[in-house]
């Protein structure tokens, strides 16, 4: 702009006399103030080194799509990370959370983040295996013994591999937030080693490394909706469900079956997901505030998660399941029973990162 200003000052200087010269130059530089005003973008104002939104500056805003209700650890830490974040950002990122499904359900949210249904996503990990076949890795069974060891392993260099593998499909990747073990319920008999499976009817997800699971522990898997379980259980059209603690009891599945098994088959996580675009339109701070928010969420999903199994446990012996701790040759029974479905599936997956995976789950035991 200052160039094609002063190629009009030279021409109209031209044909101008002296007389009019300072006259036409105050009108010049009033154009010139007028044009910058109309075409430039509000200055960006500082305090103490940082950029922040100006007054006038629209917001922008990120929806949460969340699975569960508001009562539950996992909504509880996003609403961390949005204080964080709208915080950090001194308002110029305005996150909006919607729980127990109001946008819809992981996979239909998971296809609508490039479309801008929402802007993240905290998805289960068996749903972005459908998309992303290395996510289903983590549906494999009896890879990790403690939360400990299944934080270190996820946020160390294997976790980063897998979030960035979905950077392929046009998403950020940005945590994993702890959902806990997955025991099994039922109502005929006490599981304590792995023949006690046989013949039992167990409710699952519509996943099919665990329907294979089941099948070589002998079981008979049912795929079932979670709306249609309690019913289910209450009936007797299935003889138990496998579900970690605080879902068994959030859900009332414990009024409905007499025996609970500490066998802890998966670990269940989901995973932060934004759509790529929406987020490489953010500034470098805002994604920074977006990031951190992220790991103040998950870890305290981590914290929250063990706290709140321990308690639906303890509740739950104290209305009358009988719980049964599986002992170590017990659980080596049940390793050994579905070790050709881990070894099978894995390697079928990716076997690189299979391998990648077993050597960070046994540097962190």
């Amino acid at each position: 702009m200052q160039k094609s200003t002063f190629t009009s000052v030279k021409n109209l200087r031209y044909f101008v006399s002296k007389s009019n010269q300072m006259t036409m130059n105050k009108k010049l530089l009033t154009m010139a103030l007028s044009l910058t005003a109309c075409g430039g973008s509000p200055a960006p104002v500082t305090s103490g080194g940082e950029t922040s939104t100006p007054a006038n500056a629209e917001a922008k805003t990120m929806k949460v799509s969340i699975g569960v209700p508001e009562s539950h650890f996992e909504y509880v830490a996003c609403e961390k990370m949005k204080e964080h974040i709208e915080t950090s950002t001194n308002g110029s990122v305005k996150v909006e959370l919607y729980a127990s499904n109001q946008i819809g359900n992981d996979q239909e949210v998971l296809e609508g983040l490039p479309l801008g249904v929402a802007q993240m996503l905290p998805c289960g990990s068996d749903i972005i295996g459908n998309f992303c076949p290395e996510y289903s890795l983590l549906s494999l069974p009896y890879l990790f013994d403690d939360i400990e060891q299944v934080d270190e392993v996820m946020t160390g260099e294997f976790g980063q591999a897998l979030l960035d593998k979905l950077d392929e499909l046009g998403y950020v990747g940005l945590g994993f937030g702890d959902f806990g073990f997955r025991h099994i319920t039922n109502n005929v008999r006490p599981i304590q080693t792995v023949e006690d499976m046989k013949g039992l009817k167990i409710r699952t997800m519509s996943v099919p490394i665990h329907l294979e699971m089941f099948e070589a522990m002998g079981a008979s898997p049912t795929p079932m909706n979670s709306s249609e379980v309690f019913s289910a259980l209450q009936q007797g059209v299935v003889d138990g469900q496998e579900n970690p603690c605080s879902n068994i009891y959030s859900n009332k599945y414990h009024e409905v079956q007499k025996y609970l098994t500490l066998d802890g088959h998966v670990f269940t996580f989901v995973t932060f997901v934004c759509s790529k675009e929406w987020f490489e339109s953010l500034t470098e701070a805002e994604q920074t505030a977006v990031r951190e928010g992220v790991d103040i969420a998950t870890e305290y999903m981590s914290q929250a998660c063990t706290a709140e199994d321990e308690a639906a446990l303890e509740a739950m012996i104290a209305e009358g399941l009988q719980v049964t701790e599986l002992t170590e040759e017990a659980k080596d029974g049940f390793r050994a029973a579905v070790a050709d479905v881990r070894e099978r599936n894995g390697n079928a997956i990716n076997p690189e990162m299979y391998q990648q995976m077993m050597q960070a789950i046994e540097a962190a035991a």
